[in-house]
């Protein structure tokens, strides 16, 4: 399975959820987690996980990808490994759409904001794009950094849920210390100390909906 984490908005915690995630799903499955974003968040995390806890996650592999052999890149990379999960950042670039050409699942996180809801019908136009050759893939979006209180949440959701070729994850990751924290220590949310306990349950909401929901 290939999961891609996208969008064409910086700032929405694209990197965070794609290091979550892989972390989760490499409990139990051969992962492959590649940064496709020439930002590079992906790659920094990773080296201070390699630097700071050595071996803490066996089955979690790492590899770089960029522009017109990325395609083939993860067709190659993924054939040895139970699950790929690829960062490309938040710009519509040739690495996105090569990942996108062999994804099962695009994942977009977006912020409870405007400047991220606007982009919502470019995304679309993407997708669009991208099924005339990936007629299997399937596309959810969701409320990242979402806010404790008012109804910007529900706002959002609902111009996600209106959007063509998107559907609505019905769940919302807050805007928490856990993840920033973690992120920069090169761990995930679950594994640092004190334990973010509703940062744990939003993460497995996300999981469950990417692992056991978004293909069936």
């Amino acid at each position: 399975m290939i999961v891609v984490v996208g969008g064409i908005k910086g700032g929405s915690g694209k990197s965070t959820i794609a290091a979550n995630l892989a972390v989760a799903r490499a409990t139990k499955h051969k992962v492959l987690l590649i940064d496709g974003d020439d930002q590079e968040s992906t790659t920094a995390w990773f080296s201070q996980r390699q630097a700071t806890h050595p071996g803490l996650s066996p089955n979690l592999t790492f590899a770089q990808i960029a522009g017109k052999t990325a395609r083939e890149r993860i067709l190659k990379l993924s054939q040895h490994h139970d699950t790929t999960i690829i960062d490309v950042g938040g710009r519509d670039t040739t690495t996105q759409r090569a990942a996108l050409s062999v994804a099962d699942l695009f994942l977009i996180p977006l912020q409870p904001r405007s400047v991220d809801l606007w982009t919502l019908e470019k995304v679309s136009q993407l997708i669009a794009e991208i099924k005339t050759i990936n007629t299997h893939l399937k596309c959810g979006g969701f409320i990242n950094r979402a806010f404790s209180s008012g109804t910007d949440n529900e706002t959002s959701m609902e111009a996600i849920d209106e959007t063509e070729n998107i559907d609505l994850i019905r769940l919302k990751i807050g805007d928490r210390k856990s993840f920033s924290n973690s992120f920069g220590a090169g761990l995930a949310a679950p594994e640092i100390r004190p334990l973010d306990h509703k940062a744990v349950v939003e993460l497995q909401a996300l999981y469950m909906y990417c692992f056991h929901s978004a293909l069936v």
